[in-house]
């Protein structure tokens, strides 16, 4: 246990880091006029992995010769996602408070709600109004504090997989 509590700094660093190149992401499409929201975001997950694969790496490497459980290995990856979803998602959170980030966020509100309204007379034919009505809600309904609370809930469901398939990988 003290292997892990004493790879907190790295795992810290690396989160912040990858916080950073996701940030330089979303400035990339933003720039482009590409509003990151929705699935634009999820190359962002990919960061993730490649530094979920770095660590594991590393950690394996600095202590060859010694045999590192699955369950370890698994864990300490666990807790480099979840700093990460926490600073993403108070990085999130902040941007999408700010002036700017409340601009961004109008912005796709009303792009897909007229989106939806192309599609309004399709989706209550098959689904009905009250699910037109829900998903306007819904789009309606985007603040900061959903954002920052998919960002954070996404990035722990999402790692599951791969934090498996790396743990078993590695471990010794």
């Amino acid at each position: 246990m003290k292997e892990l509590i004493g790879q907190i700094p790295r795992l810290v660093v690396v989160s912040i880091l990858c916080v950073i190149l996701m940030t330089v992401y979303c400035y990339v499409l933003t720039v482009n006029e590409i509003i990151p929201l929705a699935g634009k975001k999820a190359p962002s997950f990919v960061i993730v992995l490649f530094a979920q694969v770095y660590l594991a790496k590393k950690w394996v490497g600095a202590n060859r010769g010694s045999s590192v459980h699955f369950l370890k290995l698994f864990l300490y990856q666990y807790i480099f996602v979840f700093i990460t979803a926490i600073v993403g998602a108070l990085a999130l959170y902040y941007f999408y408070q700010s002036v700017t980030g409340m601009e961004v966020l109008q912005d796709y509100i009303r792009i897909s709600v007229h989106e939806l309204g192309q599609y309004k007379d399709v989706i209550i034919k098959q689904e009905g109004k009250e699910y037109y009505f829900q998903l306007m809600q819904g789009i309606q309904g985007i603040n900061a504090f959903s954002i920052a609370r998919d960002e954070f809930s996404q990035k722990l469901f999402l790692a599951f997989l791969p934090n498996l398939l790396i743990s078993l990988y590695y471990k010794q």
